[in-house]
């Protein structure tokens, strides 16, 4: 499996560049289009829109608008059937009636639609996404008869002397009449808009700013925003006077509703451990190799962690005859060394995913896996001292066969914690990590999909997040703010967040201090730079990284996580793997990087 994820080229930044621009014309030719039709008294749908589709996933959320963070209605199966009644503006969702006459939205990737003629106004060919983008990105619209078309503000080309501005990154994004997602959209704004910052909320993750034809202040997410000027001499506007927000939606189920087709998640068995401090960690390759090598040069490092992957359709290839004999050996093998060990547990068997094939997502009952995990978890408690829940579940290719959204993960994550911590209390449930991406047609951007996880109960039903905060080619004290104003440059892999070790950390960081877990920690389950002469396809960036480099990247990392306060144990990204192989390149076994971090731990 690969671990890490090569999502990102150099192609992005002109293809974002060329989408906006394609955006703006369509945007400017819909407008005066819609224009004209306001004036006859109609508004029109996209004649594109088709009239029915069926579910082309194992489980769909429908919901009450076209948003993630959006309450579900109910859950739909693969082969519904669902009637089109209309499209969100950025062709992303589908208004859509079902069978029993309920109604809501469902994201357009995963319905196979008919009668479909010709692309919707705003679409392009290129790059699209599959996943389901944030409603900050994608201007979502409270679910109505027909689209509704948002005014789009001219900014202003002057501003005072002194004045701080925000100036917005996304294609489009949304201006709220208040700072979070539940307040309603007053506007859209185009890349590059321009408006004047006269107030922060307390959490200071929002912009109030002043928008022409407004008579209240609107305000503006932080994070999809650049700033000039002085910030810190903004006002912060108090909890008291910040708007009143909406009362949240609320779903109406009848009695004629069809049942959901899995069981619900009870509550979680215990609180979570919020007790662990820093470790030193790196993540081995021992199944079916020599389990006592290995903890002879974990122990030569200094090392008290190690990561081992469990691919449950190796250990259970018929239902309920798991093969323990590998996992004996290994947890064996480290608990004899006293040496702490996490098993990361991913792939399903064929036989748990009937419908779909392959084994790069869930199984289709989410219940067996958890199973599966709470027999680990019974068999080696007290032995074996994290299980990591899942891997990268932020890619296709890790979650085929169902949607890529936080829900769908948190359930499967709620049932296997639950198991974990009915078999043995004492057990570490680490969630699983994401890897650092943006969104693309086949990845959902990962520090939006934590915040997801969040929003869908990840605080209560973990005892530490994961997360992959890889480097690329990037130093790991080097921002993606340094190369946005100009301190830094590189070759590649400079122009998003996602290829930055610290900016990856520090804003998965931030995300759990949104949601109150400050006690929790973060578990970088893989990390490191690859070095190698002859790269794979799509690693090519790892030849400007010689052994030297690496080896002192990789100290600095660990040093930096040290001293962060909030990481628990980072697992170095590896020990052993054939160097022949994709993950060679990152193996440390053998190389300078070794000798490195001993002399780091003081060996």
């Amino acid at each position: 499996m690969k671990e890490f994820s090569y999502l990102h080229d150099t192609r992005q930044r002109f293809v974002g560049q060329l989408r906006c621009a394609l955006v703006a014309s369509l945007l400017l030719i819909f407008l005066f289009v819609t224009g004209a039709s306001a004036q006859s008294g109609n508004v029109q749908s996209g004649s594109a829109t088709p009239s029915t589709g069926q579910v082309s996933v194992v489980r769909l959320n429908l919901r009450v608008s076209p948003s993630i963070s959006s309450p579900v209605v109910t859950r739909l199966t693969q082969g519904d059937t669902v009637k089109i009644l209309a499209a969100s503006d950025d062709g992303r969702w589908y208004k859509v009636a079902t069978a029993d006459g309920r109604t809501g939205w469902l994201y357009t990737i995963y319905i196979t639609a008919e009668e479909k003629t010709s692309a919707k106004a705003g679409d392009t060919d290129e790059t699209p996404s599959t996943a389901d983008a944030p409603s900050d990105v994608t201007i979502p619209v409270e679910p109505t008869t027909a689209p509704i078309v948002t005014e789009e503000f001219v900014s202003p080309t002057a501003f005072d002397d002194g004045a701080v501005v925000a100036t917005t990154t996304p294609a489009r994004m949304n201006v709220r009449g208040g700072p979070g997602t539940q307040y309603p959209v007053v506007a859209s704004a185009a890349a590059g808009a321009r408006y004047e910052i006269i107030g922060l909320n307390p959490a200071r993750d929002w912009y109030q700013v002043r928008v022409p034809n407004q008579a209240e202040p609107t305000w503006i997410f932080a994070n999809l925003a650049t700033f000039s000027g002085d910030l810190e001499s903004v006002p912060q506007v108090a909890e008291a006077d910040l708007p009143a927000a909406p009362e949240p939606a609320t779903v109406v189920t009848t009695a004629s509703a069809p049942a959901v087709s899995v069981a619900p998640v009870a509550a979680p068995a215990a609180a979570p451990n919020t007790s662990t401090g820093f470790g030193y960690g790196i993540t081995t390759n021992m199944w079916q190799g020599d389990k006592q090598g290995v903890a002879t040069l974990v122990k030569q490092l200094g090392f008290g962690w190690v990561k081992q992957q469990v691919r449950w359709e190796y250990a259970e290839p018929q239902p309920g005859a798991i093969q323990w004999q590998e996992m004996d050996s290994i947890v064996d093998g480290m608990n004899g060394n006293g040496i702490n060990m996490m098993f990361s547990v991913v792939t399903s068997p064929p036989w748990s995913r009937p419908t779909l094939g392959g084994t790069g997502g869930p199984p289709e009952d989410f219940q067996l896996f958890a199973n599966f995990l709470g027999g680990i978890a019974g068999r080696y408690c007290g032995r074996l001292q994290a299980i990591e829940v899942w891997n990268e579940q932020n890619l296709r290719r890790e979650w085929e066969g169902f949607p890529l959204e936080p829900a769908s993960y948190m359930d499967l994550l709620k049932r296997s914690y639950n198991a974990i911590k009915g078999a043995c209390p004492a057990m570490l449930v680490i969630s699983g990590a994401t890897t650092p991406a943006g969104y693309s047609d086949v990845a959902f951007d990962d520090v939006d999909y934590l915040r997801g996880m969040y929003q869908n109960g990840l605080k209560q039903y973990s005892d530490g997040i994961g997360i992959h905060p890889s480097g690329f080619a990037n130093p790991p004290s080097v921002l993606f703010q340094d190369w946005e104003v100009g301190n830094y440059s590189a070759l590649s892999h400079v122009n998003h967040r996602s290829f930055y070790f610290l900016s990856t950390l520090r804003e998965s960081r931030r995300v759990m201090e949104e949601f109150g877990d400050i006690n929790k920690r973060l578990w970088p389950t893989e990390f490191g730079w690859g070095s190698t002469p002859s790269p794979f396809p799509g690693y090519e960036y790892e030849a400007r990284i010689d052994e030297a480099t690496q080896a002192r990247w990789s100290v600095e990392a660990y040093n930096i996580m040290a001293g962060s306060g909030y990481v628990a144990v980072p697992m170095l990204w590896n020990l052993n793997y054939p160097r022949d192989t994709e993950m060679g390149a990152f193996a440390v076994a053998g190389r300078p990087a070794f000798d490195a971090l001993r002399a780091m731990m003081g060996r």
